[in-house]
C-alpha cells in the first residue's frame, strides 16, 4: 500500500472498509476484555483519531493510524503470540500491505502508549488517554479498581498519579482537550474525597 500524506490542517479521513476488515479480525480478541477496555472502548477510540490528526506533523498516515487504533489493545498479546502475528501479517497483505508497513505497524503497537514516536503513535496515545479525562474516564477507573479489589481511595490515588498528573499529550487538540478534562476530574476527586470523610461535625 502507498504512503499517503496529507496537509497538517486536513483531518485524517479513516478508510471504512479497511476498519471493518481490521475490527472483523480483532473483535473476538477483545471479548473477554473488562468494560473498560473492550471493543466498545476501541470503536469510541477510533471515532477520535480524525479530530485528533488536525495539525499533527507529519501528518498520520491513514492505513497505519487505523491499524494502530484497532490493534491498540493488543500489544502484549501480538508480542507473546506468533500465531495471532502470523494471522494479522497474512490479512494484512490480503490488504495490499508492503512488508515496510508490516513491520512498521507493528513496532509501533507495543510503544505507543509509553513512548509514543510516529504521528500516529502520538494520535492514538492520546485518544487513549483523553478518553479518561472526563465522565467516562472516571467510570472507567472505577470500574477497573473494582475489578481488582480496590478502595476508592486507593483508585482515586492511582488515577490521580498515573494519569492525570503523569500523561503528557502529544497532539495539538489532546492538550486542548486534555486542559478541560483535567479540570473536571480533578474537581470530581476532591469532592469525592470530601464525601468519603463523611459529614463533619461543626458543634
Amino acid at each position: 500500500m502507498p504512503t499517503v500524506y496529507l496537509p497538517a490542517t486536513v483531518r485524517v479521513e479513516l478508510d471504512d472498509r479497511l476498519v471493518h476488515r481490521l475490527l472483523q479480525f480483532v473483535a473476538p480478541h477483545y471479548s473477554a476484555r473488562d468494560p473498560a477496555h473492550d471493543l466498545t472502548h476501541i470503536e469510541r477510540l477510533l471515532g477520535q483519531l480524525g479530530p485528533l490528526s488536525v495539525g499533527v506533523e507529519p501528518p498520520p498516515r491513514p492505513h497505519l493510524l487505523a491499524f494502530l487504533g484497532c490493534f491498540h489493545g493488543l500489544g502484549r498479546k501480538m508480542l507473546d503470540d506468533s500465531t495471532l502475528r502470523e494471522q494479522a501479517t497474512e490479512l494484512l497483505k490480503a490488504l495490499g500491505w508492503t512488508d515496510d508497513d508490516i513491520r512498521l505497524g507493528f513496532e509501533m503497537l507495543p510503544r505507543h502508549l509509553s513512548d509514543p514516536r510516529t504521528s500516529e503513535e502520538q494520535v492514538v496515545h492520546d485518544a487513549n488517554y483523553v478518553e479518561l479525562l472526563g465522565a467516562l474516564g472516571i467510570a472507567k477507573a472505577f470500574t477497573t479498581g473494582g475489578s481488582r479489589g480496590q478502595r476508592y481511595h486507593e483508585t482515586v490515588k492511582i488515577f490521580e498519579t498515573g494519569v492525570l498528573d503523569r500523561v503528557t499529550f502529544r497532539t495539538p487538540a489532546g492538550r486542548t482537550l486534555a486542559e478541560e478534562g483535567r479540570a473536571y476530574v480533578k474537581a470530581f476527586l476532591r469532592r469525592l474525597e470530601v464525601e468519603l470523610k463523611g459529614p463533619t461535625n461543626t458543634d
